[in-house]
């Protein structure tokens, strides 16, 4: 009989607690409601101007461009150097493609191209065909070429050395690792830059030495470097105060407790970026790492063409938040920006 009577205490005090907590939940759940209607309240009175990038109409005075559309992952951004334009590889989440771009310093889009790995001086390179698109517009690939019978090779992966004597095959290796201009390394392929064809050798003979590669690195002519990474400029942008976070509106938010170590917070980072000719372009992003983890900003130095008036913001999504934290890449630039000077001398550079 007291068994009986405990068990049905213990069965009430569960209960009891199982209604506490249900109560608990639901006033946890009615308060994040409250917070986040107040929030969607608070942007729509206060911050109707700030817009996300891909839907931004731009200010008086500039224009925002969308370069690769909020579904575009950017997988490559480089300058080259002596033709000034960027390279940019994408990769469209949503269709699943890929494709390269040439834009100008100035966001103008120039041309798409193969997507191939980019090299240092330009080519596009994949293991067993190049291509010189981005040096000179030729869109037709290559077969490298065996310096021993000086023809193509058409399928590396099935190449077999001729030569089987070590010392024969080195000499040879030697001859043209020396006078290539750019020698480009590849699990056991050596591709060697001569007078502007590509030629490729394998180590894979038995008496190659364990450190072949130290003595024999990969290695470049400085005049062949066109390739550059793209200047980021988001931190130098907050010190001058360039960029300016006017407010972040918190939309979720979670707190440590017990045995759930994690806390976060996400929401709406209100951004100005106050341009050249006065204006103040007005943008949004939402992120949960804070206001600089999932967008990069960029310029193009003066010394490479490029100009003070004209930006590049890249933003990085967060599969979290797929219909708030978008991708794409977008190019900020003056309306009259044909008037600049720089852009004056860029088309005098593309004339030669």
């Amino acid at each position: 009989m007291l068994k009986v009577k405990e068990n049905m205490k213990a069965n009430y005090m569960m209960k009891v607690k199982i209604k506490i907590s249900t109560i608990c939940l639901l006033l946890l759940t009615s308060c994040n409601y409250l917070k986040k209607k107040k929030a969607i309240q608070k942007m729509e009175k206060e911050y109707t101007e700030y817009q996300d990038l891909h839907k931004h109409q731009g200010t008086e005075n500039y224009d925002v461009i969308t370069l690769f559309n909020e579904n575009s992952i950017i997988k490559e951004k480089l300058v080259e150097r002596k033709q000034q334009f960027l390279s940019i590889i994408n990769r469209d989440q949503k269709l699943k493609k890929s494709n390269r771009m040439k834009i100008g310093f100035f966001g103008n889009l120039k041309g798409e191209g193969y997507t191939g790995e980019t090299l240092k001086d330009g080519t596009m390179w994949s293991i067993s065909e190049y291509n010189n698109w981005l040096l000179n517009g030729d869109n037709k690939r290559f077969k490298y070429i065996d310096p021993f019978s000086d023809r193509e090779i058409e399928n590396p992966y099935e190449f077999e050395n001729k030569e089987k004597d070590f010392k024969k095959w080195l000499v040879k290796f030697k001859e043209y690792y020396n006078k290539a201009n750019y020698v480009y390394i590849w699990m056991s392929y050596y591709y060697f830059k001569v007078e502007g064809k590509w030629y490729m050798m394998k180590d894979d003979l038995e008496k190659s030495p364990i450190d072949f590669r130290e003595q024999y690195p990969s290695k470049i002519a400085p005049e062949e470097v066109r390739m550059v990474k793209i200047p980021e400029v988001f931190d130098n942008l907050l010190e001058n105060k360039t960029l300016q976070l006017a407010e972040y509106v918190e939309m979720d938010k979670q707190k440590s407790s017990g045995l759930n170590p994690i806390s976060f917070s996400s929401g709406y980072y209100m951004f100005e970026l106050h341009l050249p000719q006065g204006d103040i372009l007005k943008f949004r992003r939402y992120s949960a790492m804070g206001f600089n983890a999932d967008m990069n900003i960029y310029q193009i130095p003066k010394e490479l063409g490029g100009s003070d008036e004209v930006f590049f913001i890249e933003q990085l999504p967060r599969q979290t938040y797929p219909d708030k934290s978008f991708a794409g890449f977008y190019a900020i630039r003056p309306k009259n920006y044909k008037e600049l000077p720089e852009y004056k001398a860029y088309l005098e550079k593309e004339k030669k």
